[in-house]
């Protein structure tokens, strides 16, 4: 009997343990952090998605505050599962321009919040017109998240 008690214990420790139960709190090794990066809202999404940014937590944004789907696809399918390399390629792609803009979506843009998305936009400016006029949310498993705009294309 303690054999087999022994077996069922590391079994149990192997459940525990495996990949599976951490999905949540831990992606590609970087654990979650609402308390730092809220996403109950789409409103807190978008400022923890900006707060990332400026603290350089790239790794976090791309493992916790972007699309999951879109991340996995793009890991796999791009850069054959090394998450460190979708990190710079996001780091590169979010210079002080591209924060500025985002900046400005979170001040002056209109929200439209429905059940699981959520979209904000700026209004033509003659003075200061903007290529792409939305940002767009996700909501999965009670946490929100930054779509990447191709996916909806």
């Amino acid at each position: 009997m303690h054999a087999f008690s022994l077996a069922l214990l590391g079994a149990l420790v192997l459940v525990l343990a495996s990949p599976a139960q951490n999905d949540k709190n831990e992606r590609y090794g970087v654990a979650l952090d609402t308390r730092s990066y809220p996403q109950g809202t789409a409103k807190d999404a978008f400022s923890s998605f900006i707060r990332a940014v400026e603290n350089k937590k790239f790794d976090y944004l791309v493992a916790h505050l972007a699309d999951p789907a879109h991340v996995d696809d793009r890991v796999k399918r791009l850069y054959g599962g090394k998450f460190d390399e979708q990190v710079q390629d996001t780091r590169g792609r979010l210079g002080p321009g591209e924060v500025k803009l985002l900046k400005r979506f979170q001040k002056e843009g209109k929200w439209t919040v429905e059940k699981n998305t959520a979209v904000v936009s700026l209004a033509e400016a003659k003075e200061n017109p903007v290529k792409d006029k939305e940002v767009r949310f996700l909501q999965k498993d009670g946490r929100w998240f930054l779509r990447n705009a191709a996916a909806d294309k």
